[in-house]
């Protein structure tokens, strides 16, 4: 990935940018993430619209890392912004952490694809996670999982990003 500049967290260009060729990405990946965090970045004023966001949000893949454990990524928000993209091994360390099984995200991911950058009904943030299967969302304290309810639209938007890129499934 390219050196992030001024404000950037992953060096892409802005939304609706035409490039010769569209950049592949491997999901779950750090990159994959940071390269959502920087389009969110780039794209402010749609974040504005949808309001500001300051949490920490935990993305976990339950089966995603190279020896089928869970692969986690902590991106943290602050107000219109994704201010740091990192992966950690302890899934829990934001403020909430929405979980499933990599099916679920591919299932997810193909769909915002599929739709240009908007998914399909059943396979939005707020419906997969809604009766906890097959999304979850957990939280030590009521509190921070409304973070979760409350952000919903602006997760959503900064996973829908990813169809300004192939992804890689691994």
């Amino acid at each position: 990935m390219q050196d992030p500049g001024p404000g950037g967290v992953g060096g892409m260009s802005a939304p609706g940018t035409v490039a010769a060729a569209m950049e592949h990405v491997p999901f779950p990946s750090l990159e994959w993430f940071r390269h959502l965090a920087a389009l969110m970045n780039a794209n402010r004023a749609r974040q504005e619209q949808l309001g500001y966001v300051d949490c920490v949000a935990d993305f976990t893949v339950t089966d995603g890392a190279a020896d089928g454990g869970p692969f986690t990524v902590l991106v943290t928000f602050e107000e219109f912004e994704a201010t740091d993209v990192r992966a950690t091994s302890a899934a829990g360390a934001g403020d909430f952490s929405l979980q499933a099984d990599l099916a679920t995200w591919r299932a997810m991911i193909e769909s915002i694809a599929a739709g240009g950058g908007r998914p399909g009904l059943e396979f939005s943030l707020n419906r997969l996670s809604h009766m906890g299967t097959p999304m979850r969302v957990v939280a030590d304290d009521p509190l921070r999982m409304d973070l979760y309810f409350r952000y919903n639209q602006s997760l959503q938007e900064f996973v829908n990003a990813s169809a300004h890129f192939v992804t890689d499934f691994r």
